[in-house]
Order: C-alpha cells, then sequence, then structure tokens
C-alpha cells in the first residue's frame, strides 16, 4: 500500500479533479484518493508512490513547495503541465490519477459499505441519471433471467 504521505498527495489532486458542489460530496470527502493508490499499486507495486513523488517534483519547480501545499490553481497548473509532457510515462502518471479519481467517484465503489457488505446507490449515480447496472436490454436477452438486483442492497 502506498505511503501515508503519498495518499495525501493524490488527495490534493483528486480534490481538484472531482470537488464537490453543495450536492455532490468531492471526491476526496468520498476517500476516492484511496481508491487511485489501490489501483495504481495494483496496476504496478509503487506506482502510487512514484505519482506522488512526480505530482510534488512538479509542483516544487513550478510553485516552490509540495504539491497538497499548492493552491487549486496551481494544482490544476501541475496537472495540465504533467499530462501534457512529451515523455509517455509522465503523461500515464498523470492519466492514471485522472482515470483512477473517475473510476472511483463514478463505479460502484463508493457505494459499497465494507461494514456491512451492502451495495447501495452511490450519490454520484443518481446525479448523473444512471440507474445501476441491468441483465441486459430485453430485446438481447434470451430466456427471462428474473427479476433485476436491487442494487440499492446487493450482497456480493
Amino acid at each position: 500500500m502506498a505511503d501515508p504521505a503519498s495518499i495525501e498527495t493524490i488527495r490534493a489532486a483528486v480534490e481538484v479533479i472531482l470537488p464537490g458542489d453543495g450536492v455532490l460530496p468531492s471526491g476526496a470527502d468520498l476517500d476516492v484518493q484511496r481508491h487511485v493508490a489501490e489501483l495504481a499499486d495494483g496496476y504496478l507495486e509503487g506506482f502510487a508512490d512514484m505519482i506522488a513523488a512526480l505530482l510534488d517534483a512538479y509542483a516544487a519547480e513550478r510553485a516552490g513547495g509540495p504539491f497538497k501545499d499548492l493552491d487549486p490553481a496551481e494544482r490544476i497548473a501541475v496537472l495540465r503541465a504533467m499530462a501534457s509532457e512529451e515523455i509517455q510515462d509522465l503523461r500515464d502518471a498523470a492519466d492514471a490519477v485522472f482515470v483512477f479519481s473517475y473510476g472511483g467517484m463514478y463505479s460502484e465503489w463508493t457505494g459499497f459499505d465494507r461494514q456491512q457488505r451492502a451495495l447501495r446507490v452511490p450519490a454520484a449515480w443518481a446525479r448523473v441519471g444512471y440507474d445501476g447496472p441491468v441483465l441486459g436490454h430485453p430485446d438481447f436477452r434470451t430466456g427471462d433471467p428474473g427479476p433485476a438486483p436491487d442494487v440499492r442492497q446487493v450482497e456480493p
């Protein structure tokens, strides 16, 4: 698992990628940074720490301090700079933060209650008008699959 300081740096990125709006909580409020770190390290062990180190290096070069200490506009500038780098590996690191952040926010990840091991509809789904998974379009199903599961209470 990523170093706690790395997760805080990733949290700072998640805060500007997925800010709250007063209705929907921010990605950081939903702990999406943990999702980003887990997926990054699942892809390549130590990748979350490397992403955080790159964010901090870019922040130090452009603004003179650690990424998490920058204001939102400076953080966005750092993410844009990394995402437009000529070196593919640097763009991939920035892309990973974006893709894994959006995945954490809009997948079932934020709706899964780990304590009760139950899936509830994530707030983001209702906000974007997504009703949850379906067993397939009726025109393409063969046979009767039975009733669709209730997404608010699906046991794993």
